[in-house]
């Protein structure tokens, strides 16, 4: 799946659009890139809403607390969204292994160690060295 094969969707906004490219490209070197087009298509979605978010925050004069009408304050509903949206943007580069944190090892016993109780040493057994009277 390269950014030739697969036609941009029509619904995504420029920074969409771009991710989707982007992340199309990245998959295309993989054996199995053909099912990774839901997951590319997922995380161009996921930039479009957090630009999309960001830019009504900013219209909105990018306020950070909402005042109720009982007086309290509380962050600003289209911070919550912001933040939310760029959580699931993130989740879904990670996905794809577009992030650097991606390509760490998982946490875990590394590859091939032994884990299995039939792989493991024999138990040391010592042996006396008292002797015994015959």
């Amino acid at each position: 799946m390269t950014d030739t094969d697969t036609p941009v969707p029509d619904d995504l906004g420029p920074h969409g659009r771009r991710a989707f490219v982007l992340a199309s490209r990245h998959v295309a070197s993989l054996p199995n890139a053909d099912s990774f087009h839901d997951a590319v298509l997922r995380f161009a979605r996921a930039i479009d809403m957090v630009e999309e978010v960001r830019a009504e925050w900013i219209s909105h004069g990018r306020p950070k607390l909402t005042e109720y009408s009982n007086g309290a304050l509380a962050p600003h509903p289209l911070v919550k969204l912001l933040a939310e949206s760029e959580k699931d943007a993130a989740r879904a580069g990670r996905a794809l292994k577009l992030e650097p944190e991606a390509l760490k090892r998982p946490p875990g016993r590394p590859t091939g160690s032994a884990t299995a109780t039939d792989r493991k040493a024999p138990p040391v057994v010592k042996l006396s060295t008292k002797k015994l009277d015959a």
